[in-house]
């Protein structure tokens, strides 16, 4: 049960810091994909 727990904590800490990487490396919609020709 010990383990279960464990991994169970370990896989919540992944995703969050997973979520806070890919939150600061994405570039938001409007940025990404502003050209000259876009209207968004």
């Amino acid at each position: 049960m010990k383990a279960f727990i464990l991994a169970c904590v370990a896989t919540i800490v992944i995703t969050m810091a997973g979520v806070a990487v890919l939150d600061s490396v994405q570039l938001p919609v409007a940025e990404a994909f502003s050209t000259t020709g876009v209207r968004l």
